[in-house]
Formats: C-alpha cells, structure tokens, sequence
C-alpha cells in the first residue's frame, strides 16, 4: 500500500477565544493509523486555558512557541504546576491529568505526539475532559453526585 506522505494541515477540533485545539486525523494520514502514532496541537491565545483533561494515550508534549504553565497530576500523586517554555519536551504518561494556562502576550503553542496503540482509535488521541460541557460527570444528576461522594448541593454543582 503506498502512503501519501504530503504535509497535511491539523484539522480543528474545537475552539474559542481563549485557544483552540486541533488534530492531524489517521483518516487523511493512513501513516498515522498504521504506526499508532496519535498527533494533535494545542494553541493558547493570553489567558487561555485548557480545561483538565486526561488521555486514552501517553504521549509527549512539546512547546513549540511561547511560554505558560502546565498542570500535572500523576495517578495517586499531588499536583505539580510548572513553567513550560518553547523547546520544553514533558513526557505523560497513560493516566495523567494534565490543563494548559497561557499567561503571556504570545501564542503557547504544544504539540503532542505519542503512542495510540492501547487506545480508543488508533492514530488518534481520545481526551476526556473533568470539567466543562462535555466533562466526564455531565451524565450524572446533581443528587447522585451528591450522594455518591456525600458533599454538598453547591459542590456536587460544580462537578457536574
């Protein structure tokens, strides 16, 4: 099978004023699929912020452009905060949680390569957001959540 190996652009997945997200898709770039390799990019315009977000996948994440800091939160560890600046290379592994927050004037720009093998599609990164309209407790009711974790109505709210 031949593979077209042109440069293709990363298609947009969502975005707003604060930044946006987009991925190259294993569909137009059969290479991708083949070589379980996911690849996706993350540009923060000043003050934006990634929601919190964990991966089906592990991958590496490279500041290409600007400066800002990553959140951190390896399974059953605290929570680490770092400065992240162009040419910062951060290994992360399958489980982590990681959010994005771009407090410079300039882009903050992260691309974010890694293994898709052990993932929902391959070449493909599959996010699960922890917060937001799509966060993983929107399909919960406030009651459950409040039972189930025993807290009050106004932070069973704000989980979901």
């Amino acid at each position: 099978m031949d593979l077209d190996l042109s440069p293709k652009l990363a298609k947009k997945v969502y975005g707003d004023d604060g930044g946006s997200y987009y991925a190259w898709c294993p569909d137009e770039l059969p290479m991708l699929r083949q070589g379980n390799i996911g690849a996706a990019k993350l540009a923060l315009e000043k003050n934006g912020f990634a929601l919190p977000r964990y991966s089906d996948s592990s991958k590496v994440a490279y500041v290409l452009q600007g400066a800002g800091v990553a959140g951190i939160i390896l399974p059953e560890s605290e929570e680490k905060v770092i400065a992240i600046k162009k040419g910062d290379a951060i290994a992360l592994p399958f489980g982590v949680i990681t959010w994005w927050y771009n407090k410079e004037d300039t882009e903050l720009v992260v691309l974010f390569m890694g293994d898709t093998s052990k993932g929902h599609k391959p070449g493909q990164f599959t996010d699960f957001f922890l917060t937001g309209a799509n966060g993983i407790f929107t399909g919960f009711t406030t009651d459950f959540v409040k039972r189930a974790w025993d807290v009050d109505d106004d932070t069973a709210t704000a989980l979901i």
